[in-house]
């Protein structure tokens, strides 16, 4: 039976988690979580995505995330792959280290932000990594401590500090009393195994995995919104058959936009005016219309290596720089 597809919301909130397989430990020791985290941050700069939460367990590990014009998997697939390739070659291992694909969570963010961050940070806590929420800032491997400006806290490359207090508060000073207050309302009940969990009457979550759906969580008309923009991206999901047609649909359109001819987008060698109109062809054939890479590739008579390249410079981003050009 195939995969359900990922939903995809460019700009969107998700609650990103990924588990060991048979509950192999991640990280052995806090070599690997450096390296974890340089993975991360490198492919969060690379993507241009907002991290606003994290935490890094024993067995499995949480996101808040904020997306760009990319798709998810851009990070997480080589985030995942890296982390596992140096992870068997370290511990003489093989086989899968992570347990079948990583679980993303479409969120809304008015409303829910705040219970999500706050749910992955209490997470160290939850588990006995701290006793209390005094020791939750000092401890390395979550966002608390850099949302609180702990000294060294590790998040501080990487989490946008300020966007993440802004959900507790106008302004800096006074967004960290707001959250520091937050998190201790969800430890108040001294119950450290139900702290911060996201209960029924407070969240809205439709798990639709078992319907052939994905999973939602937000108020009722944002899940319906949600899944009615699914509903449109499968739509758009081709049958191969019309591959070539789509995809040449799509060159007489970008020829046309950098007055080139057909034969010269297959053109192999450099060319500033070729390159632009590459990238662009690339980007709106794989991010746009969801054309697998390796047809793409096979299309140009190329790499799948340069296809991607191509597709990260075909960006919205760089497409508005070239229009600025003039190609008479």
């Amino acid at each position: 039976m195939p995969r359900m597809a990922r939903i995809e919301s460019p700009g969107s909130l998700f609650h990103v988690m990924a588990h060991s397989v048979s509950n192999t430990q991640l990280f052995i020791d806090d070599d690997d979580r450096y390296d974890f985290l340089s993975r991360f941050e490198k492919g969060l700069k690379k993507c241009e995505f907002q991290c606003y939460a994290w935490a890094l367990m024993d067995n499995h590990y949480h996101f808040l995330l904020r997306t760009s014009h990319l798709p998810l998997h851009k990070l997480m697939r080589s985030l995942n792959g890296g982390y596992a390739g140096r992870y068997n070659r370290k511990y003489k291992r093989r086989g899968y280290l992570f347990q079948n694909r990583f679980k993303s969570i479409l969120c809304q963010e008015q409303g829910y932000v705040v219970r999500l961050i706050k749910y992955i940070h209490l997470n160290p806590l939850r588990a006995g990594k701290v006793n209390s929420l005094e020791e939750l800032g000092n401890y390395q491997w979550c966002g608390h401590g850099s949302l609180i400006g702990s000294s060294g806290a590790l998040g501080q490359n990487f989490q946008n500090r300020e966007q993440a207090l802004r959900f507790f508060g106008d302004n800096e000073w006074g967004s960290v009393s707001d959250y520091l207050k937050s998190m201790s309302e969800s430890c108040i009940s001294g119950d450290h195994e139900i702290a911060g969990i996201l209960s029924a009457i407070e969240v809205t979550e439709f798990t639709g995995s078992c319907k052939g759906l994905p999973s939602v969580i937000g108020d009722p008309d944002f899940v319906k919104r949600a899944l009615e923009n699914y509903k449109g991206y499968l739509n758009r999901m081709h049958r191969k058959a019309d591959y070539p047609i789509v995809l040449k649909r799509i060159e007489s359109k970008v020829c046309e936009k950098y007055s080139l001819k057909s034969d010269e987008l297959k053109k192999r060698g450099r060319m500033d005016r070729r390159t632009l109109a590459r990238a662009d062809f690339c980007y709106q054939s794989h991010i746009q219309e969801l054309i697998p890479l390796a047809v793409i590739a096979d299309y140009l008579d190329i790499t799948i290596p340069p296809v991607a390249a191509l597709v990260e410079r075909g960006s919205p981003q760089a497409v508005q720089r070239c229009d600025s050009l003039d190609y008479a």
